[in-house]
């Protein structure tokens, strides 16, 4: 991987500079690179996604291990540098220039899931995820560096200041871990924030069972939209389920719910009774 001096000469000699709308921030600490790739249990016969490669410091890295290894980078400036600069005589790696929204996650795989590895921007890491559960069947693992912010929210257990629809959204599909702290001081440019490392391994079925997905999730999201009401009050609005507080009631308490209880108190299992019990 590139150290910073070795990135700054590269940033001169190709006249580029590192986008902030694409959060591009680049890995420098080769002790963090060392962990990504010891956490990635990657092998040969492996097929590897790598969502915004940059300049390299994981693609080269994931190629050696004999895995197969999309990488795929949106930036076409730093997509033409790192097609520059990679180890040649790794048939085994394949450049892809373009947006990791519009990758046909589906064309890669095969009898073994496809294992992704990235470094996700903070501004479009949500859609990205979105993405790869609507292609969960191809995918068997996550491992990701995102803000240590996000982090916490999809590591969030009930309870905590941090959990919301979306700690749900990713534990419904996808079981999550953390693994390590990523310091600011780790990347160049220097974000401003610290990231973390976790894993999010697919399930092959979602963790709880539902009648209506759809329903489901309208309950989550309208539950966390007013968190600082009682579970009784935030879905009885009209922009949530619109029903009488006395039908709700009889419903919540059928489903084992308090409807005085606060949606942040609530574990995945209870919206998933609070949806089959209507």
């Amino acid at each position: 991987m590139l150290t910073k001096s070795q990135l700054k000469d590269i940033f001169c000699q190709y006249s580029f500079r590192p986008l902030k709308r694409f959060g591009e921030n680049y890995l420098i600490d080769s002790n963090v690179k060392d962990k990504i790739i010891d956490e990635a249990h990657i092998g040969a016969g492996d097929i590897v996604l790598e969502v915004g490669p940059g300049l390299g410091a994981l693609t080269v890295d994931l190629a050696k291990t004999g895995a197969t290894v999309y990488a795929v980078e949106k930036d076409k400036k730093a997509f033409a540098i790192l097609s520059d600069i990679v180890t040649k005589g790794l048939p085994n790696l394949k450049l892809s220039c373009g947006d990791i929204l519009d990758f046909d996650i589906d064309s890669i795989s095969s009898e073994k899931a496809v294992k992704v590895v990235g470094n996700l921007p903070y501004y479009i890491t949500t859609p990205i995820l979105e993405g790869f559960i609507r292609h969960r069947a191809a995918i068997g693992s996550i491992l990701i560096v995102v803000q240590k912010e996000f982090a916490d929210r999809i590591l969030a257990e009930p309870g905590s200041k941090a959990y919301g629809s979306l700690s749900c959204f990713i534990r419904y599909y996808m079981k999550p871990a953390y693994l390590h702290t990523v310091k600011r001081g780790c990347f160049y440019p220097e974000p401003k924030v610290d990231s973390s490392l976790i894993r999010l391994d697919v399930l092959k079925e979602p963790s709880v069972k539902v009648g209506d997905e759809a329903l489901f999730f309208k309950i989550v999201r309208s539950s966390f939209g007013q968190r600082r009401k009682t579970i009784i009050n935030s879905l009885s609005r009209k922009e949530a389920l619109d029903m009488p507080k006395d039908k709700l009631a009889a419903i919540l308490e059928r489903a084992g719910i308090d409807p005085t209880a606060r949606p942040e108190s609530l574990p995945l299992e209870a919206f998933a009774a609070i949806a089959n019990a209507i």
